[in-house]
């Protein structure tokens, strides 16, 4: 593009749009802006025995057995309906898949029990407060239970699970200050469990609603911005940038690692919505090229690339209101 496409703001923003911009935030342009929807459509449907399981299908086998057993299933039962969805190889095979799985379900599990009140049944909440521009903010986040959003995986614990938790817990406290939230999320890292705790945003309901909408006018501001262009950022490569400049270390290094590509694994350099905006597998450089537009420049004084600036930007909320610990 020759410059940033026109776009004019509607009166209201929604939570899900917020949540996916965060996320995919190139992605979310081509869908919203041009209607084009990237994605790897050739999957058909296999109608032999799995003999082998690559690592997505584990993963599904994962994350079902947490979902059952979550949901009060004796651990045999669950075990038994694994099998019964002919997902699983035969036999001895599909037991080895169960085997690898199990414990880090357990590590999962465990962790879970511990730091959440499985007891209490999640309900939504509805969403509406006005931001700092005027508009609207609304949506429903589900996943509430008393004053904590929560949220359970089998998935390894990510920055895309981490910034959807900020995401929704900013959008609750706004809407509903009088109420303490927190967001406890719940994944897998390195063959143990790790726990993600955010919030809650202030001591008491007024500092609380002023800081929530503090950060929801910046994600707004930055989301403004991707509708109208699709912007040289990137949700793990971006995260491992901030985290690094924020901690002292190498920022363009760390987030080589997320961004670029590796023999047989494929990074975020290419993913379908960066190969069609940004012209092919780029490099890292191709991020960091561009400086900050004038209007940008303020917000990080230190950093002469747009890409950081950007990175700054969406990582610094959950930065200072984050805990990560590993179990």
């Amino acid at each position: 593009l020759p410059g940033p496409l026109p776009h004019v703001p509607g009166p209201v923003v929604e939570v899900d749009d917020l949540v996916r911009f965060v996320q995919k935030p190139v992605r979310t342009f081509l869908r919203r802006h041009l209607g084009i929807t990237v994605g790897d459509y050739t999957d058909e449907i296999e109608d032999a025995l799995p003999i082998e399981l690559d690592d997505l299908e584990k993963y599904g086998v994962g994350n079902r057995l947490l979902d059952i057993l979550l949901h009060g299933a004796a651990p045999q039962a669950a075990v038994d309906a694994e099998f019964a969805r002919g997902f699983l190889p035969p036999g001895a095979l599909g037991q080895a898949v169960i085997d690898e799985v199990w414990p880090k379900v357990g590590a999962v599990l465990t962790c879970a029990r511990a730091v959440l009140d499985l007891q209490t049944e999640p309900e939504s909440v509805d969403v509406r407060a006005v931001l700092a521009d005027g508009r609207t903010l609304s949506g429903t986040v589900s996943g509430v239970a008393g004053s904590v959003l929560r949220s359970i995986s089998y998935a390894t614990l990510g920055p895309q699970h981490r910034i959807a938790a900020w995401v929704r817990l900013v959008a609750l406290t706004a809407a509903h200050p009088e109420r303490p939230f927190q967001a406890i999320t719940v994944g897998r890292r390195q063959g143990q469990a790790s726990v993600s705790r955010i919030g809650p945003l202030g001591d008491d309901p007024e500092s609380r609603r002023a800081t929530a909408i503090e950060y929801l006018a910046v994600l707004a501001d930055l989301m403004d911005r991707g509708l109208r262009e699709p912007l040289p950022i990137a949700c793990k490569t971006s995260h491992a940038y901030a985290e690094a400049a924020s901690k002292g270390f190498d920022p363009p290094r760390r987030a080589s690692r997320e961004w670029a590509s590796e023999f047989r694994f494929d990074k975020e350099d290419k993913e379908p919505e960066h190969l069609l905006a940004f012209g092919g597998q780029q490099p890292l450089g191709f991020l960091l090229a561009p400086p900050p537009r004038p209007d940008e420049r303020d917000w990080h004084a230190t950093d002469g690339t747009r890409f950081g600036v950007l990175a700054r930007c969406l990582w610094a909320g959950v930065f200072a209101h984050e805990k990560v610990e590993t179990r």
